[in-house]
């Protein structure tokens, strides 16, 4: 048997098995060819309903907001009691369909508003909570949480409200503008309780994480009345 001596270049053979393989598998090649530009598809589909969406529930949370306004403004009770279910059945609907972030965040953010104007604490605490449960990392979420632990003060839940601290504490002690009115707070509800010690232990945690802040010379002021040694 002859053999042909002559060596095949390298880039010949690679040329060739490439071509080959295409060959033999050009059903499945073509598949996966299709699969990824409907995969590519659908995602440039579900970006633009996505961002669809979001803008169509930013325009709802802007009606809800105004009608929370003119529900604020309206002084004839049977109008005020009519714009009234109308705002919690708007902000239902959102509340309902609206993808988790910053429109879902919105919409119970508003409800809590909404009952707190109408004093009703304890629905005001829970709607206040809802935006810190669905979002935690939201940019409402720490804000929300303090409406809820005042909420739950004003419904005279005073063990609920300092829970609600406690939370805070946890997940958002290092919040300059709101962590040194939550400590003071604490201590405060402390003292109510009879708590002294507990109550100096925030009082100085306001004092040693926030040195500047307007509440730290209030706080100051109770740790040298509560314990003058």
């Amino acid at each position: 048997m002859s053999q042909n001596t002559e060596e095949v270049p390298f880039r010949t053979q690679l040329r060739v098995a490439v071509s080959n393989f295409l060959q033999k598998y050009r059903t499945v090649l073509t598949g996966v060819v299709v699969a990824a530009v409907v995969i590519v598809g659908v995602l440039a589909i579900w970006t633009q309903v996505d961002a669809s969406t979001k803008t169509a529930f930013a325009a709802k949370i802007d009606q809800s907001q105004a009608d929370f306004a003119a529900w604020q403004s309206e002084s004839d009770a049977t109008k005020k009691a009519s714009l009234g279910k109308a705002l919690e059945t708007e902000l239902a609907d959102i509340q309902k369909n609206a993808p988790v972030g910053y429109g879902l965040d919105k919409a119970w953010f508003l409800q809590g508003n909404y009952f707190a104007a109408d004093k009703k604490w304890s629905d005001a605490a829970k709607a206040f909570r809802t935006v810190f449960e669905k979002d935690p990392a939201g940019y409402l979420a720490p804000i929300a949480l303090v409406n809820s632990a005042v909420s739950l003060e004003e419904a005279g839940d005073t063990a609920g409200a300092l829970a609600a601290y406690a939370d805070f504490d946890k997940k958002f002690a290092s919040d300059a503008v709101l962590a040194p009115q939550v400590f003071f707070t604490e201590g405060r509800l402390l003292e109510g309780q009879k708590k002294v010690t507990e109550a100096v232990a925030s009082y100085k945690k306001l004092v040693d994480k926030f040195p500047d802040s307007g509440w730290t010379k209030l706080g100051r002021d109770r740790i040298l009345i509560l314990s003058p040694e």
